[in-house]
């Protein structure tokens, strides 16, 4: 078993709910998340629950030269894990601050992706979230985030001006990638 996956397992069985899901996501997963976006467009980006780093390698892959990428990963080794992979990006521990983590005002992000599994956290902690992530994106920003259910439809819509959802199959378990425009 490839070491990342191996972590991620052991991660999941340690805290489940932090994690979400046994398996890491899949490269169409990542692939469905980053390849329809305009990345001349793109150059502040933040990933959210980053993991083993499968979706950041994927950002990392379609970024041009001189976009500067935020990672936001709670797990310490994980992120120790991601430090190393990508030395090129900055690090954090708390997407519930994310202004304040990248020392940024308000509204200055092209693209935040998150990979957090919104549903096992309680609601004010998904609303603390959510509104972080729109107050960090400039007008005309995007959020793309995976869940593995549509329940965050109606929470993302009530912040968003549009949310285009799309299922993704090729992931254990499969998932729903939100699109979301502010």
């Amino acid at each position: 078993m490839e070491g990342g996956t191996s972590l991620f397992i052991q991660k999941f069985i340690q805290s489940p709910l932090q994690i979400g899901s046994l398996f890491p996501s899949s490269a169409a997963l990542a692939e469905k998340m980053t390849s329809n976006l305009n990345w001349e467009n793109i150059t502040k980006v933040a990933e959210l629950g980053a993991g083993t780093g499968v979706i950041t390698s994927s950002i990392v892959k379609n970024m041009l030269p001189g976009t500067k990428l935020h990672v936001f990963e709670k797990d310490s080794e994980m992120r120790k894990g991601l430090q190393m992979k990508f030395p090129e990006a900055s690090f954090y521990e708390d997407a519930c601050e994310i202004i304040k983590s990248i020392e940024d005002s308000e509204g200055t992000l092209d693209a935040v992706f998150s990979g957090l599994p919104f549903s096992n956290f309680n609601k004010s902690i998904r609303t603390k979230i959510v509104e972080e992530i729109y107050r960090s994106l400039r007008p005309g920003g995007i959020l793309v985030a995976f869940q593995y259910s549509t329940q965050m439809k109606k929470t993302f819509q009530a912040s968003f001006k549009g949310v285009d959802i799309s299922f993704v199959p090729k992931n254990f378990p499969p998932a729903f990638v939100y699109i979301c425009e502010k």
